[in-house]
């Protein structure tokens, strides 16, 4: 029997080096908690009235950005579910949802991937900049996202460390974060805090995009610690967080830390286990409940163009 037809594509989630809310410039680095979909076209049985797409996965979607993002992809590339098949997805994360680890943008990118794959007729070209670009419309249209988070679809599909002008959907620079930083990384979770993008405006960064581009500067130049504690600067003041988890992980040796996103996600890149753990033992004494979850920076594994 020949197999149904069937891709899987998995992404990761990602951490902000300096978020594109203020100056529309964003750089983000992929860390290793996964996003997995698979895209299958199965024989669809009409005398049960089924529809012609299935979604297998609990997940909150309050934009409606899965199917968004498949009918997005499946616009672009000018496909159509065959009348007596079922489009099914199936979507296993990871990545802690509203907190500003980029769930919503690994999701998506994995749904656009997997359907470019799906549909592809074996072509073997990298899409990886109209898979990005489709993802990132699709959450910009549907509200997930204010500027369609291209650097966090990009560091979620490409990994590495990622340059992006968001407002272009343009990837400006891909590069390896480099050793001296290490690769293990802490990120403390508030259990009850959660925050919805599609919360916020744009408007409440306006008097930051000076200091954002001097964020976003210092990344390109190599000084992620300078860049991330500028953004998390920013964020301080407009959400109000505390910055106190940022300065303690960085005097218990952390060599980079800021909040994620929109947070109140804070990761901590750290040299070692030894110092990752002084991190994690000092954050839960000062925080009160909160996760603190352990990953890895997700190195290169798509390269990307212009």
């Amino acid at each position: 029997m020949i197999p149904f037809p069937k891709s899987v594509c998995v992404t990761h989630s990602a951490i902000s080096v300096v978020s594109a809310f203020a100056s529309g410039k964003g750089a983000a680095i992929g860390i290793g908690i996964p996003c997995t979909v698979s895209a299958e076209l199965r024989y669809r049985n009409n005398r049960n009235g089924s529809s012609n797409i299935k979604i297998v996965g609990e997940i909150p979607d309050p934009h409606d950005l899965i199917r968004k993002s498949l009918g997005h992809a499946m616009n672009y590339l000018q496909v159509a579910i065959p009348s007596s098949r079922q489009l099914v997805l199936e979507i296993d994360s990871k990545i802690p949802v509203a907190v500003g680890l980029k769930s919503s943008s690994a999701v998506s990118v994995a749904i656009v991937k997997a359907t470019f794959d799906l549909f592809s007729d074996g072509q073997s070209v990298d899409r990886s900049l109209e898979i990005l670009r489709v993802s990132s419309k699709a959450s910009k249209l549907s509200g997930a996202s204010l500027t369609g988070a291209f650097d966090d679809a990009a560091a979620s599909l490409l990994g590495g460390l990622v340059f992006c002008d968001n407002l272009k959907f343009k990837l400006l620079e891909q590069k390896p974060v480099s050793d001296e930083y290490g690769s293990i990384v802490k990120i403390l979770v508030p259990l009850r805090k959660k925050k919805l993008t599609s919360s916020m405006n744009l408007s409440m960064y306006r008097n930051y995009k000076g200091m954002s581009l001097e964020a976003f500067k210092s990344a390109l130049d190599g000084i992620l610690v300078q860049a991330m504690i500028l953004n998390s600067i920013i964020h301080s003041i407009v959400h109000h967080y505390s910055m106190r988890p940022v300065v303690s992980s960085i005097a218990e040796g952390a060599t980079a830390c800021g909040i994620s996103g929109k947070g109140p996600a804070i990761a901590a890149i750290c040299r070692s286990s030894r110092i990752a753990n002084r991190v994690a033992h000092r954050w839960l004494e000062e925080n009160h409940d909160c996760n603190v979850i352990t990953s890895s920076i997700n190195q290169i594994s798509i390269q990307g163009g212009n």
